[in-house]
């Protein structure tokens, strides 16, 4: 009984080490790499920030436009 209790044992133990390896193995690399896209991102030295504003867009549809549809609201209650 001993002996089938320490082989169960000894087999889970190398079943982890190995199983560890290949979690490691497998899924370390893109790990690392998302570890160095995380580093190589810029950020202000001093806590600025840089914001670049998007061109106005002066469409002709948005000058012709006089307004929408009257929607009716009604609240509900549970």
């Amino acid at each position: 009984m001993i002996k089938f209790l320490l082989i169960i044992i000894a087999f889970f133990y190398i079943l982890s080490k190995v199983g560890g390896f290949i979690f490691r193995t497998l899924f370390g690399a893109a790990a690392q790499q998302a570890q160095q896209q995380r580093t190589h991102t810029k950020k202000p030295s001093d806590g600025n920030v840089q914001i670049d504003h998007a061109p106005k867009n002066e469409d002709k549809s948005s000058k012709n436009f006089k307004g929408g549809d009257y929607v009716d609201f009604e609240e509900v209650k549970d």
